[in-house]
């Protein structure tokens, strides 16, 4: 018996790294339950214009690329969660471009798009890839919290 609780503490530490259960503490941001992102503002383009780079600032997101002129922002790449396995670590990572176009109606048009990549450290082939396709959900509430924030600047 005093043999049995050691080696099965042992084997319960085993199978949860195995299984990938040891993660970081980050987190993907969520947007409000029920928030729907307008997309079209009745708003002069300045001021949609600045309350996207004030969301971007306020929440601490670098541009890499903000041309006002073809109304698109690029931001840089956001460090998302990770797991920790036995012999690897998977990393996440994201970024979003965001285009504001003028409607014919006088209106402003946001586009803010996701995209989300995966990389396995720990492994010969450890580069960046795109895994977007595969978590179109999480890319859709990537864009869906980024929109509330810019919301919440041009109000």
């Amino acid at each position: 018996m005093k043999k049995t609780i050691p080696f099965a503490l042992f084997l319960i530490l085993a199978l949860t790294m195995l299984t990938g259960c040891f993660t970081d503490n980050g987190s993907f941001p969520q947007p409000t339950a029920n928030f729907t992102p307008k997309q079209t503002y009745a708003v002069p383009f300045d001021k949609l214009w600045s309350g996207i780079l004030d969301a971007l600032d306020k929440n601490r997101i670098t541009t890499i690329g903000v041309d006002k002129s073809s109304g698109v922002i690029q931001t840089d790449y956001i460090a998302g969660p990770g797991r920790f396995m036995v012999v690897a670590a998977q990393s996440t990572r994201y970024k979003y471009s965001v285009t504001v176009r003028n409607e014919s109606d006088g209106t402003e048009r946001m586009n803010v798009i996701c995209k989300v990549e995966s990389s396995m450290s720990g492994n010969a082939g450890s580069q960046w890839r795109d895994v977007t396709p595969q978590n179109a959900a999480l890319a859709a509430k990537l864009e869906t919290w980024l929109y509330e924030q810019i919301e919440q600047e041009i109000k």
